[in-house]
């Protein structure tokens, strides 16, 4: 049971509050929240930002919600986290990858963390209103109570201008190659915003994280805290095992890939219908991306002199295998990969140089992104 002595506080709090913003992470979806959040927002119509491993517990389309905060999270969320006067962090642990330097992360706020481990509370963000408990209970006590509104009117405006002023984005410009985002809003106009994606880690898994909108809980299956290199084939596997009619795609690297792509022997024994997704920049893009920006383009071990040929290893498996190096080629076959009853690898050749943007360099606060713009 909650302590309704700082519910209560926390009522008082939203009440007063003329910037109010919830972070809300993977708790969310652990507590299996997804529904009470979405109804304490519209009633409260406070704006919602996400960590990486919370995306899908708030729905993308919703007009309260901000995007994807940290080091590659939109200019809204993070500016909305640097300026609000309460923030109300929900089964989020205040990770360096989502507060950047913590000396400039919401230093202005009062700080609300609801979270069913006490352990977290207070450990990384000096907490003015702790709230230990299942992020469902709280929140369905926190409905319940249906505190007044504060005027946030003003600060609405901002966040729209913001939202309008600074989007994702990314230049469209094949001559540089396939562009990865592209690839990735693809895959999601031809699962219908509707497919189980399970990544990797690196590029490929903040551009998924960006621009794949989540609009449900359980979609998106994703290694943060650890950030596993290989985690993303395996992962796929146990998705489709878990809800056998869903279409489960795993989204990697070429780099991830090459760590556990022996899996792809389960895919075939048990004949699951995974589409593999292998962004292929023959690189190890995050870290290309790191020293291209910080170590002068002294290049190690980032760039791949050879690879194998993955057309054929996938063949060697007895899976389909097939190679989309543009964007025409793109839309003559992906739509009928992602939509095969069986297992499919496809193996895309995209941007090589292509970087993940916005980002906050390590040691920056929240409001210090670069790449915010073209």
């Amino acid at each position: 049971e909650p302590n309704y002595l700082q519910i209560r506080k926390l009522v008082e709090a939203v009440s007063s509050a003329k910037k109010p913003v919830i972070l809300a992470g993977a708790g969310v979806l652990h507590g299996k929240a997804s529904e009470e959040l979405k109804n304490y927002v519209e009633q409260q119509q406070i704006p919602v930002a996400h960590t990486l491993l919370g995306l899908g517990g708030f729905p993308a389309d919703h007009p309260l919600f901000l995007g994807m905060a940290g080091m590659h999270g939109t200019y809204t969320a993070n500016m909305a986290l640097h300026d609000c006067d309460l923030l109300i962090s929900i089964g989020a642990r205040f990770d360096d990858r989502v507060t950047g330097n913590l000396k400039h992360f919401a230093r202005n706020a009062k700080i609300a963390h609801i979270d069913i481990d006490p352990a977290e509370i207070g450990k990384i963000m000096k907490t003015q209103i702790p709230v230990v408990g299942d992020s469902k209970v709280v929140l369905q006590e926190l409905i319940k109570q249906n505190g007044k509104q504060g005027d946030s009117s003003e600060w609405k405006k901002q966040l729209a201008e913001w939202k309008e002023e600074y989007p994702l984005w990314y230049v469209d410009n094949e001559e540089e190659g396939f562009k990865p985002q592209k690839l990735i809003e693809y895959i999601h106009q031809f699962t219908k915003g509707e497919a189980i994606i399970a990544t990797d880690v690196g590029q490929h898994q903040m551009w998924s994280a960006q621009f794949y909108p989540f609009q449900k809980a359980d979609k998106w299956v994703t290694s943060g805290g650890l950030g596993t290199m290989g985690f993303g084939l395996p992962a796929a596997i146990g998705a489709q095992l878990a809800d056998k009619d869903a279409t489960v795609v795993a989204v990697l690297g070429d780099g991830g890939f090459q760590m556990t792509l022996q899996e792809l022997d389960v895919i075939r024994e048990l004949n699951l219908p995974v589409k593999v997704v292998i962004l292929n920049n023959a690189c190890l893009g995050m870290v290309r991306q790191w020293q291209e920006i910080f170590y002068e383009e002294r290049y190690s071990e980032s760039k791949f002199a050879s690879q194998p040929d993955f057309v054929k290893l996938s063949e060697a498996y007895s899976i389909k295998g097939i190679r989309i190096s543009s964007e025409a080629e793109a839309k003559d076959k992906l739509e009928e990969a992602l939509t095969s009853k069986e297992p499919v690898v496809i193996d895309v050749r995209v941007a090589r140089e292509e970087k993940v943007f916005p980002m906050v360099a390590p040691g920056k606060g929240l409001h210090e992104m670069v790449g915010v713009k073209p």
